[in-house]
């Protein structure tokens, strides 16, 4: 009875989910909607897709193209349902069904379709990124550079120019998830400073500039220090004229992984 019962529950779910397949958008183009929609995506989904929606450890929403479909019904599915073989949870079991609607309003709200103006060189921004901006030290791209920063071998593809320009701006504006500072200072006066890996209570990971992983107990060391800022320069404006500063974002902005590149 109970595995009859779970196969029936199983079934109605996937037939609501069907069902809504093919319907539209109750709250299309509703202004109020998008902000209520806004302040549900701050709130549930910008660890991922960043705080407007440019991208971070998940897609750029702002593009106007969803690999998952483009009608407002796919959008749907995949908030609801997640995303297969991808960070993407499903949201169905915590949202309400007008909740997903208004999330869908709210991408539609600041998703753009025009192309974007790339006018630097990639070939000298890719000079610049492993020569004069030394990026590579700490961010990796496929199998080469660093790890202590966030790896953009996908910038292109999950961050806008807008997003990705101002990362090299001004760093602070907005942190990568999962990257603070730690600062460490231990029993004999050593202060160790690196990128989070592990924070709680009672203890504390990270990684060094020289990519050397240390953990700590806090009870055995004389101050633990989390700071949400970037280790990462903040000189890049005045380390790259604008032409250059163009050649690099050109650069990272063709970084769409290695099966992409390859075509």
């Amino acid at each position: 009875m109970r595995r009859f019962r779970c196969l029936w529950v199983m079934g109605l779910m996937t037939a609501v989910c069907a069902a809504q397949t093919g319907k539209k958008n109750p709250l299309a183009g509703d202004p109020r909607a998008a902000d209520e929609g806004r302040m549900m995506f701050r709130g549930s989904c910008s660890l991922c897709h960043g705080i407007k929606a440019e991208g971070g450890r998940g897609p750029d929403l702002t593009l106007g193209t969803f690999s998952v479909g483009e009608a407002d019904a796919d959008l749907y599915n995949v908030i609801a349902n997640g995303s297969a073989g991808t960070e993407m949870p499903e949201f169905g079991s915590r949202l309400e069904e007008e909740n997903i609607w208004r999330l869908v309003t709210f991408l539609r709200s600041v998703a753009r379709r025009e192309g974007v103006a790339i006018t630097g060189n990639r070939a000298s921004g890719e000079k610049l990124f492993w020569g004069k901006g030394q990026c590579g030290q700490c961010h990796r791209v496929q199998a080469q550079g660093g790890r202590m920063g966030p790896d953009l071998t996908l910038a292109g593809r999950q961050r806008s120019l807008a997003y990705l320009k101002e990362s090299i701006l001004d760093p602070n504006a907005d942190l990568t998830p999962g990257y603070p500072t730690i600062t460490v200072v231990t029993r004999d006066a050593k202060t160790i400073v690196g990128t989070q890996r592990g924070f709680d209570n009672f203890s504390a990971q990270l990684m060094d500039a020289g990519e050397n992983f240390h953990s700590f107990l806090k009870s055995d060391v004389r101050s633990v220090k989390r700071e949400f800022r970037s280790l990462m320069p903040d000189n890049y404006r005045r380390l790259f004229p604008e032409l250059e500063l163009n050649d690099l974002l050109a650069y990272l902005h063709s970084l769409r992984g290695l099966v992409e590149e390859k075509k």
